[in-house]
């Protein structure tokens, strides 16, 4: 096989560093089936009384992940991400206090359903299947709960209801390893309205992630921009997620040798996931209305967001970051996409191009060794 100079020196830093495969992960939250809406799900969630259609939607949605090629996929959510959680908390009968949630009602009943897949999937292939565990983070819920006032305790009284929510969640994963667990704050690094200092934002992010780390999972925080990505290195969270894809001048916000020195590695968007502004390409490139004439938005996938284009992201975000890139996924949820055959088609071509980058890392490591 023949490379470009461009590659050569980016298959070079894999050969010096002996870099592990980046692994796959997606954000999680996808479209509804046809025929179902996101209101019917909190409903049925809320009511647990259409469980057989409930756990038939996200076991397939679940299976389908791996099939098209998710390597720790995250459990399927289709409900409100910070709807779901907060719910539950401000509900008095969960609570020993308002928003003091008792541990035993801190639980993601999606968990349930994703651990009889892994007993199946265990049973047929004798391994066990890695998962990543998705809550909301504690700011983007006290924003949601409090708006931008600064209640300090009340901000650390949500972080350690979180917390409940991950060790509930531990004790479902009874036949899946919890691979990576990951706090929702998109509102950090954009919103110049949170009040809340540095350090209490610290305060906070430890309290919220100190647990999973200590079961040894990795702890990864999902932003829009990493502009906070230094404060988020002096706690125990490991994995900074942000969305690359999209802005690919956010790299120019990192210091590597920031990331090297707190043990701090990255999980990159690689693959588009702002749709709106993707069907706006496809009109502007076709003079269409891809809204009206939906046959246009499989453009998106075979022509704008293919293998290709997500493999030469990677490879230039990895001759800036080298081996602090240990995940990959698109930049963020696809709840929004337009269906989830659209939506599935996006995790698949991300899918091979990551492993199209691996592969081609394993072909110059042999290579260079004969």
């Amino acid at each position: 096989m023949r490379y470009s100079i461009g590659i050569i020196i980016i298959l070079h830093l894999f050969y010096i560093i002996g870099m592990q495969d980046i692994i796959f992960i997606d954000g999680g939250s996808l479209p509804t089936p046809k025929g179902f809406t996101r209101e019917w799900v909190k409903a049925a969630a809320e009511n647990r009384n259409e469980d057989e259609k409930l756990f038939s939607m996200i076991k397939e949605a679940f299976l389908r992940k791996i099939d098209v090629g998710v390597h720790v996929p995250t459990y399927p959510q289709f409900r409100d991400k910070i709807g779901q959680f907060l719910d539950i908390i401000k509900d008095v009968q969960n609570c020993y206090e308002p928003y003091v949630l008792k541990e035993n009602n801190a639980n993601i009943f999606e968990l349930e359903i994703i651990d009889e897949v892994a007993k199946q999937y265990r049973k047929e292939t004798g391994k066990t299947l890695e998962a990543r565990v998705c809550v909301a983070g504690p700011t983007d819920l006290y924003l949601q709960a409090f708006g931008t006032t600064a209640f300090v305790d009340a901000y650390h009284i949500l972080a350690l209801d979180i917390e409940n929510y991950i060790k509930q969640s531990f004790k479902a994963a009874k036949n899946f390893k919890i691979k990576v667990v990951a706090l929702d704050e998109p509102s950090l690094g954009i919103n110049d309205k949170i009040q809340f200092s540095d350090a209490d934002i610290i305060s906070a992010l430890t309290l919220a992630s100190t647990y999973a780390r200590q079961q040894g999972s990795d702890m990864e925080i999902h932003l829009h921009s990493p502009l906070k990505y230094k404060i988020v290195c002096e706690t125990p969270i490991n994995v900074i997620g942000f969305e690359y894809a999209a802005t690919p001048s956010y790299l120019d916000i990192l210091n590597r040798k920031v990331l090297e020195d707190s043990n701090t590695y990255i999980r990159l968007g690689v693959s588009r996931t702002d749709i709106s502004s993707l069907i706006g390409i496809v009109n502007e490139t076709y003079g269409v209305n891809a809204w009206k004439e939906k046959e246009y938005m499989q453009k998106i996938v075979t022509e704008f967001e293919t293998p290709d284009i997500i493999k030469k992201r990677l490879e230039l975000a990895f001759s800036v970051l080298g081996d602090r890139i240990k995940y990959a996924s698109p930049d963020c949820g696809l709840a929004f996409w337009p269906d989830q055959d659209l939506a599935f088609k996006l995790l698949e071509n991300t899918a091979k191009g990551i492993n199209e980058f691996n592969a081609e890392k394993k072909n110059y490591e042999n290579n260079s060794n004969e």
